[in-house]
């Protein structure tokens, strides 16, 4: 005949089930014989836990007010003109709308402390565990001016909210370094160079290669040098439209 267990018995059941060892053992549940030793490192464990408790009850309390406060200064912020939000993607920024759905998590105050304020409703009042929340607030919003978005070396729009930014990816300017004269090759021809000190070559036309040197010959005239000697090459020109626009900027190789 199977043995029946009584409501009371399962629901007690179910409670250990969901303690830790810690607190069952701090009930007086579980009694194990302890070392010295045992015992030191059981009381900091318990001691440790009190003191998360005591901070996640201190920072519970003091929640709302810091969420007052985090709202009024997004405020301040939009008043003052920051209506763009730069966040940090894969070692670039992604500029948005700072009313963009996809970063209203960090600029509403309240939806990014949220999970904290959502409180794990099996949660025993006294339990040493933070609730499901705890330590899972978004980060804060980088709310910039148009101007200070402008400034930024690179950047590119969220596609979403497209803001209207000048570029819709702005890519950092590099400036060309000089090289040695070893590094010229067939596939140079054509492009264009200057001396170390900004002197300018014009395009480069042919080369030749002696037992101690290297001499570049460019439509603005000849640059000689040992195989130590450097210069610099140009960027590539940027196409032009016929209209006259840019098509796009210089990409140097």
């Amino acid at each position: 005949m199977p043995i029946v267990r009584s409501p009371e018995l399962v629901a007690s059941q179910l409670r250990a089930q969901e303690q830790s060892a810690l607190e069952l053992m701090a009930a007086g549940v579980i009694k194990i014989d302890l070392t010295p030793r045992q015992q030191a490192a059981y009381d900091d464990a318990v001691r440790y836990a009190a003191e998360v408790d005591a901070r996640e009850r201190e920072h519970y309390a003091a929640l709302p007010a810091r969420i007052a406060s985090e709202n009024a200064q997004v405020l301040r912020d939009l008043a003052a003109g920051k209506l763009y939000l730069a966040n940090n993607v894969g070692g670039g920024r992604v500029i948005h709308f700072a009313s963009c759905p996809s970063v209203r998590h960090q600029v509403d105050r309240d939806v990014a402390h949220e999970l904290e304020l959502v409180r794990d409703p099996d949660e025993v009042e006294g339990s040493w565990h933070s609730g499901s929340g705890y330590d899972t607030t978004a980060k804060w919003p980088n709310l910039m001016t148009l101007d200070e978005v402008e400034q930024l070396h690179t950047y590119r729009a969220c596609q979403r909210c497209n803001p209207d930014t000048r570029e819709r990816r702005k890519v950092k300017d590099r400036q060309p370094t000089p090289s040695k004269l070893t590094s010229v090759g067939p596939q140079r021809i054509g492009r264009e160079y200057e001396t170390p000190d900004g002197a300018f070559l014009g395009r480069l036309i042919s080369y030749t290669v002696c037992a101690d040197s290297i001499t570049l010959h460019c439509t603005e005239g000849d640059y000689a040098g040992g195989f130590d000697a450097t210069v610099t090459l140009l960027p590539k020109k940027v196409p032009v439209h016929a209209g006259g626009e840019s098509l796009g900027t210089a990409v140097p190789s």
